[in-house]
């Protein structure tokens, strides 16, 4: 009886790995089949490579072929996200000027796609305008960080007078110095006070003297150095109180504001 079993048992073993080599070969996950498709994806929504878009928040999708599982992307110099299955992400509180978005797929095997990157410039803010960059930021506690106070498209600004206020029992200022925008025009006058216990700061600045009487385009006003006393989110805000002034004493219309600049303390 036990020399019969032997051969039953050897064509059971040899037609188990038959069917296991079949299996492998038709893996779609594995480079070596001939079937084999490298992973990929699109974009499938957000601007085009190049384009400049007028707004401060936008939304990226893409998908990939089939086999594609897990994403993840970055944006401008930060670091690249987790991996995960989700298509889509947005992006707001987005500074002037020019940014790129990528990102990349991969299989459960961890090939990976290509990286797909986006380069696009963000115009939102039509002048003239007074804003914080950059407009949001996350420091950690007990980090000090610094952001500018600036004027965006003015033409012939002689003068800028404004006043922000602030959360003191989780920020507060270290310091504050004048921009170039002023400075580059010769003498001018910059006067600043600031009130840790009461949580504002107050700014006025002018030109008195130099080449021209007044200066024009896109600058920093301020430079403004925060420590951060507790965790939490708080928002820096103007208080609606903020003036240009021209050569001739007028009023310029701000047509923008960024009134609220958002911290996140980590």
């Amino acid at each position: 009886m036990i020399r019969k079993i032997y051969p039953i048992l050897l064509l059971i073993f040899v037609a188990f790995n038959c069917n296991e080599i079949e299996l492998l070969q038709d893996n779609p996950l594995d480079p070596d089949n001939p079937d084999y498709t490298a992973p990929t994806i699109v974009l499938i929504s957000g601007p085009t490579d190049g384009e400049t878009i007028e707004t401060s928040s936008l939304t990226f999708s893409w998908q990939g072929n089939e086999l594609v599982t897990e994403y993840r992307w970055i944006f401008d110099n930060g670091s690249w996200a987790d991996w995960i299955s989700q298509t889509t992400v947005t992006l707001d509180y987005l500074d002037e000027g020019d940014h790129n978005f990528s990102v990349q797929g991969r299989y459960l095997s961890g090939d990976t796609s290509s990286v797909i990157t986006i380069n696009f410039e963000v115009d939102a803010v039509q002048g003239p305008a007074l804003i914080f960059y950059p407009r949001i930021q996350f420091p950690s506690i007990g980090q000090n960080v610094t952001f500018q106070i600036m004027a965006e498209e003015v033409e012939n600004l002689t003068a800028a007078e404004f006043l922000i206020t602030f959360n003191n029992s989780l920020v507060t200022i270290v310091s504050i110095t004048q921009g170039t925008m002023f400075l580059g025009n010769g003498e001018s006058l910059f006067h600043t006070v600031y009130d840790n216990d009461q949580g504002t700061l107050s700014v006025l600045m002018a030109v008195l003297g130099g080449s021209s009487p007044s200066v024009s385009g896109t600058g920093v006003l301020a430079e403004v150095s925060l420590s951060i006393q507790s965790g939490g989110s708080s928002n820096l805000s103007f208080d609606g109180t903020e003036v240009m002034k021209d050569p001739q004493n007028n009023f310029i219309i701000i047509k923008y504001t960024f009134f609220e600049k958002p911290l996140h303390f980590q």
